[in-house]
């Protein structure tokens, strides 16, 4: 129902949003998904990467693609990633308190 246009239905037990377009472990991505994620990576001029191990390919490789097409890749994450190293900037803080400072930055800039 939710492809054919309805909202995301409430949790019942907190109020909050079950989210309808998740990817479990070991299930495959929708390709025409992928491919426009691919090129928004290789057409992009600063990646964030927010609250991801990035350890689950392919995904965590369009970091890689983002970098290798000159992107600043910044990492925002509580814990090392594989990807850190290729990082401009790794912020381990909270993501709830950074990404509102960091997106009214972004908009400064």
């Amino acid at each position: 129902r939710v492809a054919a246009g309805e909202d995301d239905p409430p949790c019942a037990g907190c109020g909050g949003i079950l989210k309808s377009a998740t990817i479990s472990f070991g299930q495959p991505l929708d390709a025409d998904v992928f491919r426009a994620a691919r090129e928004a990576a290789a057409d992009c001029d600063l990646f964030l990467a927010v609250g991801s191990s990035l350890s689950v390919q392919p995904a965590a490789g369009l970091c890689r693609v983002a970098v290798r097409a000159g992107a600043r890749l910044v990492v925002v994450n509580a814990e090392p990633t594989p990807y850190d190293g290729l990082a401009a900037a790794v912020l381990r803080e909270p993501v709830g308190s950074l990404l509102p400072r960091l997106t009214a930055a972004l908009r400064a800039a």
